[in-house]
């Protein structure tokens, strides 16, 4: 009985934790990128639960669509560091509006080990991404859905899972220091409240 608890808990805390494990929620503005884009990202999330770090690289495959794989580490309260990994894109839609709006949607992955128990996560984050380009300042929001299951595996006992869907809200600020540097900051709320700091620079 002990043992099944202990599951529950790590279940209950390996969700909302690894809601975006990246390091890199979104960072990006809803605009159309051009043929041949190539930029890179770094940052971290922070969280109740579990902080984050990740890095970016992002291909424009064309105009108005990216692809883009992100690399990175997860550091969770009472569990070891793991590795966690998402590959996704993104395409504007050709609208006639004063903002822009893309549909973006992510698949990631993600372990870690807490003592003997081991944990693994499977995400999928989809939504619809609108900013406004104001110069030096770029204002951005995101609402959609996302999807995780966490498999928790504790030797001797078996494994145990838990999925959950949630709705996706997110807000930030990308500042453009140079045509190739910018910074950004955002809030994201997945069941759970966290905050992301990073750069970008594009080449």
């Amino acid at each position: 009985m002990k043992k099944l608890i202990v599951v529950a808990m790590v279940c209950a805390m390996a969700a909302p934790a690894m809601a975006q494990f990246i390091g890199l929620p979104y960072a990006d503005s809803a605009a159309a990128p051009a043929a041949g884009l190539i930029r890179v990202s770094g940052g971290v999330v922070i969280g109740d639960e579990a902080n984050a770090f990740g890095g970016r690289v992002t291909f424009g495959v064309m105009e108005g669509l990216a692809l883009f794989a992100d690399l990175g580490l997860i550091d969770p309260d009472g569990g070891d560091t793991g590795l966690c990994y998402q590959g996704g894109g993104k395409f504007t839609l050709p609208l006639d509006l004063p903002v822009d709006v893309a549909l973006r949607g992510v698949i990631g992955m993600s372990s870690f080990d807490a003592g003997a128990t081991s944990v693994d996560v499977f995400d999928v984050n989809v939504g619809a991404l609108v900013s406004k380009d104001m110069e030096m300042f770029t204002p951005y929001g995101f609402i959609g859905l996302d999807y995780e299951d966490a498999e928790v595996d504790i030797p001797g006992t078996g494994s145990i899972s838990d999925d959950e869907t949630n709705v996706a809200i997110a807000g930030g600020v990308l500042f453009s220091l140079t045509e190739q540097l910018s910074f950004y900051g955002e809030i994201v709320h997945i069941d759970d409240l966290l905050f992301g700091l990073g750069a970008r620079w594009q080449f």
